[in-house]
């Protein structure tokens, strides 16, 4: 999605699932398309503490797609609101890789 007029650097049509408007004055670090992200309740720790669970604290996650301007990949990425860490960022082939995985695991339950 562009804004109402189109950037003279984006040289490319935006993907369909990209929401980002872009803009003439954008950094070139900023030009990319993203589509709209979706949150969910998580939890994450360091993992160095027995049970695993000890370190465990309720955060925000986001997942989104981006590609910058100019790139063939798309990038899935799983991240949390409320800090840096932990950020997961899959090309588009291991994501759906995690996704059958996950279908795999959660069968199992």
């Amino acid at each position: 999605m562009t804004g109402s007029s189109t950037p003279t650097w984006l040289d490319e049509p935006c993907p369909p699932w990209c929401v980002r408007a872009h803009l003439e004055d954008d950094h070139p670090e900023d030009r990319y398309h993203q589509s709209e992200p979706s949150f969910f309740a998580g939890v994450a720790g360091a993992g160095d503490q027995v049970p695993l669970t000890a370190s465990l604290t309720p955060l925000t996650l986001t997942i989104r797609i981006g590609r910058h301007v100019g790139e063939a990949t798309p990038w899935v990425v799983i991240e949390s609101l409320e800090a840096r860490h932990p950020r997961l960022v899959l090309a588009e082939k291991a994501a759906f890789d995690l996704w059958q995985r996950l279908d795999h695991q959660l069968a199992r339950l």
